[in-house]
């Protein structure tokens, strides 16, 4: 039979563990708020999309030193740098590449907008 010290004993570890498990679910709620609403969590998504998923729509845009534009795309485009360069990688609708883009350094200025497709 239990006493009454045990019962208060039980009464406390009861409500301990349920304030302790509330705090921890709020924290928790929190740490996975931020890291879904940062930036470097928007950019993995973004990675993981182009890798696994059907791509992503980019317009991608070139401008030369003097501020005209010499080049312009549109479409399912994965951007790789690779030493120096930027290869513009395209592909159609099954995902298949169809055609590529090099640009090198110095060509100008290379302006990408991930489009919303």
């Amino acid at each position: 039979m239990a006493s009454g010290n045990d019962i208060d004993i039980m009464k406390y570890l009861r409500r301990f563990a349920g304030i302790t498990g509330i705090i921890v679910a709020f924290l928790l709620a929190g740490i996975i708020w931020l890291a879904v609403n940062s930036s470097s969590c928007s950019r993995t998504l973004s990675r993981w999309q182009a890798e696994y998923g059907r791509g992503v729509e980019r317009e991608v845009t070139l401008y030369s030193a003097s501020g005209e534009q010499v080049g312009h795309w549109e479409g399912i485009i994965d951007v790789e740098y690779i030493d120096d360069r930027v290869d513009l990688v395209f592909f159609d609708e099954r995902g298949a590449v169809s055609d590529r883009v090099i640009v090198n350094p110095g060509a100008g200025t290379l302006v990408v907008d991930e489009t919303n497709g």
